[in-house]
């Protein structure tokens, strides 16, 4: 074993100029540059905004763990690891990953299209048969009632077209599209300001062109709706979002494509059921709030315990001046933690009884 470690880094002191150190340094210039530029809130903001976006993926008893939001799963990873991978001089490689998320993004409209996903993804989801190309993915897009009317407002299928630019990244189309960038620089990872630049301007485009393709298929994620007051904190997986995130969306993708969706929203059966029935529900009470919130901190009690869960509930609250409704309910909570002998984390509990 000795031996084969002074190899590795005889091999990494010798050959290798691409290493983990050097990315240390990439990173703190890239941090620095992100908060100089004030990226930082945008990049933050279309990864939230990403992330609800996968919640406007209907989860039902027909379609739960069916692997139909799998894609979604995917492309969110995938951005991730791309902004990762920049961030630490890895620009080339970082365009593989947004154009992976870019992809698995349309295919997550795709497959879903028809509400059936659950059953004809299965194929592909196994591996059973190829990813289509775009030209298949666009026209079934292009078939459905939703897309051809937003297109009567905005030319989104030229917004992904004008993205095939990141295949050229993942074939090495020459100098410009290799780990140089272009450039005439170190044969290892170094910070370059006009490359993150590329990254970045490319990230926001995928970003804001997947959030409109979801809402388009999904046009319930645009409806500005106190879902709270029907349901609490409890909010079925129908698609539904909270306020403040449908308004960051539409600060983000424009207030112009957001009306065009708008305008989907309109003529969506889907929405119109809907909020028929929501609107139809009574509004929750705050005695009903309350033993909701109570309940979920049951489950928290049980899997964590009262001491550690009482220590993650007073951090939470330190910053305010807590009240006497929230000290009945800790009071409340322990009493029953005691009761039920959840006092300890589940996994001490099972150690202790082993």
């Amino acid at each position: 074993m000795w031996v084969f470690i002074k190899i590795i880094k005889g091999m990494k002191m010798l050959l290798l100029t691409y290493d983990f150190e050097k990315s240390f340094d990439v990173y703190w210039q890239t941090e620095k540059y992100i908060i100089e530029k004030k990226y930082d809130e945008l990049i933050s903001s279309l990864f939230i905004a990403y992330l609800q976006i996968g919640k406007v993926i209907p989860q039902t008893t027909t379609n739960y763990w069916s692997g139909h939001s799998f894609p979604w799963t995917e492309s969110w990873d995938e951005l991730q690891i791309s902004f990762n991978l920049a961030s630490q001089g890895f620009y080339k490689q970082s365009f593989y990953s947004l154009r992976s998320g870019f992809e698995l993004g349309l295919l997550s409209v795709y497959w879903n299209l028809h509400d059936d996903g659950h059953l004809v993804i299965q194929e592909w989801l196994k591996a059973e048969t190829n990813t289509p190309h775009f030209s298949v993915v666009w026209d079934k897009l292009n078939s459905h009632k939703n897309f051809s009317k937003f297109q009567e407002f905005f030319d989104i299928k030229s917004r992904l077209l004008n993205l095939g630019y990141l295949h050229d990244y993942v074939h090495s189309k020459g100098l410009l599209y290799s780990n140089t960038m272009g450039k005439f620089k170190s044969n290892f990872q170094t910070f370059e300001n006009d490359c993150f630049e590329e990254w970045q301007k490319s990230f926001e485009e995928i970003m804001k062109v997947l959030i409109i393709l979801h809402l388009i298929k999904y046009p319930v994620g645009t409806i500005k709706f106190d879902f709270r007051g029907k349901f609490g904190i409890d909010i079925p997986d129908f698609g539904g979002l909270d306020i403040g995130r449908v308004e960051l969306i539409e600060e983000l993708i424009g207030v112009d494509v957001f009306a065009a969706l708008e305008e989907v929203a309109k003529q969506d059966e889907a929405v119109y059921e809907i909020m028929v029935w929501v609107r139809s529900l009574p509004e929750m009470t705050e005695e009903q709030r309350m033993e909701q919130i109570f309940v979920i901190d049951q489950r928290w009690l049980e899997r964590m315990g009262f001491v550690e869960w009482l220590n993650m509930e007073m951090k939470f609250y330190e910053q305010f001046e807590e009240s006497e409704e929230h000290k009945e309910k800790i009071s409340m909570l322990k009493s029953w933690a005691e009761s039920q002998g959840f006092m300890k984390s589940k996994i001490d509990r099972m150690n202790e009884s082993t």
